[in-house]
C-alpha cells in the first residue's frame, strides 16, 4: 500500500542499490524483491511501502533505520 501524497511529510525515505545474489553465479541481479521480502517479515504492511527503483518509504523511523542498516 503507497502512502497518500497528503502527509508525506511523515514518512522517512530510503533509497538503497539492487542487492546482488552471488550464491548462484556472481553477480546476479535480484531486483529488490529480497528487501521486499525482508520488510513484509519485519514490519507491518501498512507501516512501509516500495515505491520503485529502490526507494522503500516507512511510517516509523526505528523501522526507517533498521532498514538502512540491513540494506546500505
Amino acid at each position: 500500500m503507497k502512502p497518500s501524497y497528503q502527509g508525506l511529510q511523515d514518512w522517512w525515505v530510503a533509497s538503497v542499490p539492487a542487492p546482488i545474489n552471488d550464491r548462484v553465479s556472481k553477480h546476479v541481479y535480484q531486483g529488490w524483491s529480497p528487501c521486499m521480502l525482508w520488510c513484509y517479515k519485519h514490519f507491518e504492511a501498512r507501516d512501509w511501502c516500495h515505491v520503485g527503483e529502490g526507494v522503500f518509504e516507512f511510517r516509523n523511523a526505528n523501522d526507517h533505520l533498521m532498514f538502512v542498516l540491513k540494506w546500505s
